[in-house]
């Protein structure tokens, strides 16, 4: 029988629970696994736990170019018990045969609600408002803007975009998006217009970002791309830290170039001490939580458990990130053979 590991200690107990309990039912029992480590940590710190493994179901701790090295002797698949794969080399994960998969679209929903609550609090102020009112400053002189009929700018248009924009659509809101890799259909059927990047950050009330981490896209969000959006405007990511250069962010938010920010996840994690955003009164900061719902971390450990079960019993899983690992498990195979 296969050995399987889950890792997400860091998922609530229920989740724990019921992904236990499905492995069973289905006749692949798994280890529940306790590294101790808090993403984005290397599992390299806990490679002697989790050598010997040929499933490891992972949570969000980083797979490094050596610790997949170590454990490349057993290991043949990593299942992300969620999205994002940029804690993962996955170069080397290919070149080592390992495959590597996630749970597409499983986070999709609180994602987007997340980026909808952080929209609407910053357009209307109300963390400001919560704080004032604990101190006493009972402040009804104070006034904000309503999200009907804003247009809305979305830098990337891929599942979690596509959802806020369904989300969006009882507010009357005008809705552009800027993706490369458009999907025609998609807009259409959400009313959402393709458009170049300069024309969304010159016309967004809200520039909200859903592009993944690349090395094209790392620090996209800097004084450049800041100086083109209206002062009026609301900055929103709920995607990557590292996307936006903070103190260029800080810059920005300081010198009135754009209005305010709602951050769900920093450059650093947990945010540096130092950030000058933890002095700023108009950015709302989240300790990257868009993800932590009960209803979506279930259904990405169901979908990481059901591509474990898939590749076991040799079917594609998925969602396959990196489907060229065949080539090289196949030449590893004849060598040992």
């Amino acid at each position: 029988m296969s050995k399987i590991a889950y890792t997400g200690s860091g998922s609530p107990e229920p989740v724990r629970r019921e992904l236990a309990r499905f492995m069973e039912g289905k006749g692949y029992p798994m280890d529940m696994l306790q590294l101790g480590l808090k993403p984005p940590r290397d599992a390299y710190e806990q490679k002697e736990m989790l050598k010997g493994y040929e499933v490891i179901i992972s949570l969000g701790e980083q797979y490094s170019d050596r610790c997949l090295r170590y454990l490349s002797d057993d290991l043949r698949l990593l299942s992300r018990h969620g999205v994002g794969i940029d804690e993962i080399s996955l170069d080397t994960a290919t070149e080592l045969g390992i495959a590597v998969c996630n749970a597409k679209g499983t986070l999709s929903a609180c994602v987007a609600e997340c980026a909808l609550s952080l929209i609407l609090m910053a357009l209307h102020q109300y963390p400001a408002l919560d704080r004032g009112v604990r101190a006493g400053d009972w402040n009804q002189e104070a006034f904000s803007s309503e999200l009907s009929g804003k247009v809305i700018g979305l830098v990337g248009f891929g599942d979690i975009a596509q959802g806020l924009a369904g989300l969006l659509s009882g507010f009357r809101c005008r809705i552009l998006a800027y993706d490369p890799y458009f999907n025609e259909a998609a807009g259409r059927r959400l009313g959402v217009a393709a458009c170049t990047l300069d024309a969304l950050l010159a016309e967004a009330d809200v520039v909200s970002l859903h592009t993944p981490l690349t090395g094209q896209t790392q620090g996209m969000v800097d004084a450049a791309f800041l100086a083109k959006m209206k002062p009026s405007a609301i900055l929103v990511n709920t995607s990557r830290g590292r996307l936006v250069v903070e103190r260029d962010l800080a810059d920005a938010l300081r010198a009135g170039t754009i209005a305010a920010a709602g951050l769900d996840c920093t450059e650093q994690e947990p945010i540096a001490q130092d950030s000058p955003l933890l002095e700023l009164g108009n950015v709302i900061l989240l300790p990257h939580v868009a993800a932590h719902t009960y209803e979506g971390q279930l259904r990405a450990g169901l979908m990481a458990c059901q591509n474990a079960i898939d590749f076991l019993e040799g079917r594609d899983p998925a969602s396959l990130c990196n489907p060229g690992y065949r080539g090289h498990a196949a030449r590893t195979a004849e060598v040992l053979a």
